[in-house]
């Protein structure tokens, strides 16, 4: 019978926990969380938006005609709502787009009354060079 040798098993448990902690580091980089958030909102009309607005790597979320900037971290993804229309009743998103057009982002937000001769109840076309301050 041979005898037990604890430095390999020691070896084989250290390579497996190196092994999870490096499958945990990349399931939950920013970039993947992104990736699923992407997966999850397309369902529903929503779109990731990334992009380098003076130098800053930014990341937003358009849904339902509102605008939320990404903050993405290992750890946590958090949504901070900066744009979206005046209420208006019975109206609904009919439609949306983000793009970048120069040092620019330019968000384009189409609320629509529901029933016959439902027009524009609110939206337009907003820009902003910092993804914060929208005119």
């Amino acid at each position: 019978m041979a005898a037990f040798r604890p430095l390999p098993a020691l070896v084989l448990v250290g390579g497996l926990v190196l092994v999870l902690m490096t499958a945990l580091h990349v399931w939950n980089s920013p970039a993947r969380r992104l990736e699923r958030l992407q997966q999850e909102v397309a369902q529903k009309g929503g779109r990731v938006f990334q992009t380098t607005l003076n130098g800053e790597e930014l990341a937003f979320l358009l849904q339902d005609c509102k605008l939320y900037k990404l903050e993405v971290t290992r750890r946590s993804l958090r949504r901070e709502l900066v744009l979206k229309p005046d209420f208006y009743p019975l109206a609904f998103c009919f439609e949306q787009s983000i793009e970048r057009k120069g040092d620019t982002l330019e968000v384009y937000l189409l609320m629509q009354a529901l029933g016959a001769g439902g027009g524009n109840q609110g939206g337009g076309t907003y820009r902003s060079t910092d993804g914060r301050q929208w005119q």
